[in-house]
């Protein structure tokens, strides 16, 4: 009788245990996919005296996702400014933008990342169709004298399932701790 209730006690956990439902965090999905973004060697180092450099991704529509930009501006004064948007085709239920500065290092003659900034919106029941995002905003504290570049992963998440992703990446500007040239 032990060995009975034993073994039907041992198919109700593992009835239990095989039946969960896992749903794909998109979170983690997301983490998982930057982590495993190359970072790209072939921007150029502009010369001193420009002051902007913008890039509008692969020009490659997809379903959902028009197009993505992104610039980067030596406002003189240690100073630089990020601009980043997303369009889309039709309104979807998320939109994430990540970008992240990386800095030239001539010793080493590669680009090393030393920020990041992360945007994501949200579709609200009830609300305006989100078809179009964008971030203007200006960061400082870094060394002058140095070139600077952006890389970027946009990406759009439809009603319908799945994800559509992009990567604009901007040449590099010199910073100044003057006024932009």
């Amino acid at each position: 009788m032990k060995k009975g209730l034993w073994a039907f006690f041992a198919m109700i956990i593992a009835c239990f245990v095989f039946s969960i439902t896992v749903f794909a965090d998109e979170d983690a999905e997301w983490e998982k996919a930057l982590k495993n973004v190359p970072t790209p060697k072939e921007s150029i180092l502009l010369p001193d005296g420009v002051k902007e450099s913008v890039d509008y991704g692969n020009n490659t529509r997809g379903d959902y996702l028009a197009s993505c930009g992104l610039g980067l501006t030596n406002k003189g004064y240690n100073v630089l400014g990020v601009r980043a948007d997303t369009a889309c085709h039709v309104p979807v239920k998320k939109i994430r933008m990540s970008i992240f500065l990386d800095r030239w290092d001539e010793g080493e003659e590669d680009w090393f990342q030393v920020d990041a900034y992360n945007f994501t919106y949200e579709h609200k029941e009830g609300g305006e169709d989100l078809t179009f995002v964008s971030v203007d905003f200006d960061v400082s504290g870094f060394p002058a004298d140095n070139y600077y570049r952006l890389r970027s992963f946009h990406a759009v998440w439809p009603f319908t399932g799945g994800v559509e992703m992009q990567g604009p990446m901007t040449n590099g500007i010199k910073l100044t701790d003057g006024p932009s040239l």
